[in-house]
């Protein structure tokens, strides 16, 4: 199953471990669940944890290389304009367009508010966990 983590997900797997969505993450890291994400959620990424967080460049650019190893990346050619209020989250909806998701895994209610979009379900990380394990 292929699934798009948004950055909020990748920043809290990271920054605060032992949530839902280090959870998330974890399903990749074992294999369980196949990630999905693209250079410009990988860039949305290197950018929160050093304007946000204050990450030293060495320790970000190990945390977008280990996410980078884990996920297959695409590369999206055709730009989405879905989501007027924050055009960003147009990022995650051309990720999951172009890898064949079936998931997006999100905190952003812009996204959230979709709950499914052209057949990909929009859920908060707690939610994919119990759907995930339902599968299992």
């Amino acid at each position: 199953m292929r699934v798009v983590l948004d950055t909020n997900i990748l920043i809290s797997a990271f920054v605060f471990p032992g949530g839902n969505p280090e959870a998330v993450y974890r399903l990749a890291l074992e294999g369980r669940i196949e990630l999905v994400t693209s250079p410009a959620l990988l860039a949305e990424f290197a950018r929160v944890l050093v304007d946000k967080f204050g990450w030293e460049d060495a320790r970000t650019e190990e945390a977008v290389a280990h996410a980078a190893r884990v996920a297959m990346i695409v590369r999206p050619t055709d730009r989405i304009a879905e989501i007027e209020a924050d055009p960003d989250d147009d990022r995650v909806l051309e990720a999951a367009f172009d890898g064949e998701a079936e998931w997006i895994v999100s905190g952003d209610r812009h996204l959230l508010d979709l709950k499914r979009w052209r057949g990909i379900r929009v859920v908060r990380a707690a939610a994919f966990l119990d759907e995930v394990e339902h599968v299992d």
